[in-house]
């Protein structure tokens, strides 16, 4: 903290003097011009602004490249200097490598976890690059703090790179965030409610500059008794917020989790699925936390006599989405992916893609979508036990070939630090 605080006050200082110094060039040039005659100390002057102004462009263009590079380069380059590591690890340039990296596709990671198998307090997860159909696998390795004995783990969501999951012992759930890139992971304190009912989500709160986690007790199916949490990491304590909207309802499925696999985050607000005549979508405002509603469309609700499997919502390329898979006495089991385009605007809602068949699938949820629109699914089959990816058009492998993976989800590579947040 003092070496930033120190590099700060030289920066400030160095562009003072670069300020200042460019006001006299300017004026010494105006003389110049009115052919007034400059003495060969101001010439010198002038040359140390132009090569000071020089270096500090390159400097510039350097961080600008810097800010560009995958994580993993990053670490290797704060070596270089005592200037590139206080440069690398200050929060402005971690904020400016995030905003990078949320718009650059090999950035984006596929995150999934095996069967896991527990040794020395160490669980591999898998790490994969979605920027080409050529999927590179990397290890990535979550170290679970010394007092913990975990027999299985769960992963909820992500946000600029971090990771919320749960580690499972004798004891119940311990709640973690987690950095795969940079292998740095926090436990975070427990919710009032009994963590075991809980669905979670986390978001960036610009209004207070903090990350925030939301808990949902949904296993109740009385309105009055799902209980509301929220965690701020500035604060470091849970507490719970207003009454849950009367009349909704927890949805029902095949899927044991159904309509609740996370709470997706976009334009400020949490997002999941709600039941009161039909399936309808409710919002949570992280900053002003008030509940809203966005309607469904007909063709959305309007299955007739089929029975739901499993239905949610997510957020693909920036856009609120809404996905169910359902049957029919037939067994006629399809996929449907609707879009809303417009945020807010339910004449908005587009249905993207329809995937039809006997014995594709159990369940599907969508992960990610590629530039050219097509989706990347976590697909549930009836032959086993964990589940299979593919895409919209047809099958996506993922090295090593294992049929009990278990979650997944798609993440952006940051530098945030999770030790940093509280």
């Amino acid at each position: 903290m003092k070496k930033s605080v120190a590099n700060t006050k030289k920066a400030n200082l160095f562009n003072q003097i670069i300020t200042s110094s460019r006001g006299d060039s300017i004026q010494k040039f105006n003389h110049i011009s009115k052919g007034k005659s400059v003495s060969n100390n101001a010439i010198e002057q002038m040359d140390i602004v132009d090569q000071a102004m020089g270096i500090q462009f390159e400097e510039d263009i350097v961080m600008e490249i810097l800010a560009r590079l995958p994580v993993r380069y990053l670490f290797q380059f704060t070596c270089v200097s005592k200037l590139w590591k206080a440069s690398i690890s200050d929060p402005y340039f971690k904020k400016k490598h995030l905003n990078h990296a949320k718009n650059d596709r090999s950035s984006q990671k596929l995150l999934i976890s095996p069967k896991c198998r527990f040794k020395d307090h160490i669980c591999s997860f898998y790490s994969s690059s979605l920027s080409s159909l050529q999927v590179v696998v990397d290890e990535q390795t979550l170290y679970w703090p010394s007092n913990h004995k975990p027999v299985g783990s769960t992963i909820y969501c992500c946000c600029d790179g971090l990771v919320l999951l749960a580690t499972i012992d004798g004891l119940g759930r311990h709640l973690l965030l987690w950095n795969p890139s940079t292998r740095e992971s926090i436990e975070l304190p427990h919710p009032e409610s009994p963590f075991n009912d809980c669905v979670c989500g986390i978001g960036y709160d610009s209004t207070s500059d903090d990350y925030k986690i939301v808990a949902i007790n949904l296993d109740a199916c009385i309105d009055q008794d799902v209980s509301v949490e929220i965690l701020a990491l500035k604060s470091g304590s849970w507490r719970k917020i207003c009454k849950y909207p009367i009349g909704i309802h927890r949805v029902s499925g095949g899927a044991m989790d159904c309509g609740m696999d996370s709470l997706a985050f976009v334009h400020g607000a949490f997002h999941w699925v709600g039941l009161s005549r039909c399936s309808t979508i409710i919002s949570l405002n992280i900053s002003s936390e008030v509940y809203g509603e966005i309607p469904l469309i007909e063709q959305m609700c309007n299955t007739y006599n089929a029975k739901f499997i499993d239905q949610g919502v997510l957020v693909l390329g920036g856009m609120l989405c809404f996905y169910y898979t359902y049957y029919r006495f037939s067994r006629y089991v399809p996929f449907k992916l609707w879009v809303m385009k417009d945020y807010g605007v339910k004449e908005s809602w587009t249905e993207l893609h329809t995937i039809q068949g006997y014995d594709l699938f159990f369940s599907a949820r969508p992960l990610y979508m590629f530039a050219d629109g097509e989706v990347l699914l976590r697909c549930r089959h009836f032959q086993y036990f964990g589940s299979v990816y593919r895409t919209s058009k047809g099958p996506f492998e993922v090295p090593p070939q294992c049929p009990t993976f278990m979650k997944g989800l798609v993440y952006t590579e940051s530098l945030i630090s999770p030790k940093s947040l509280i």
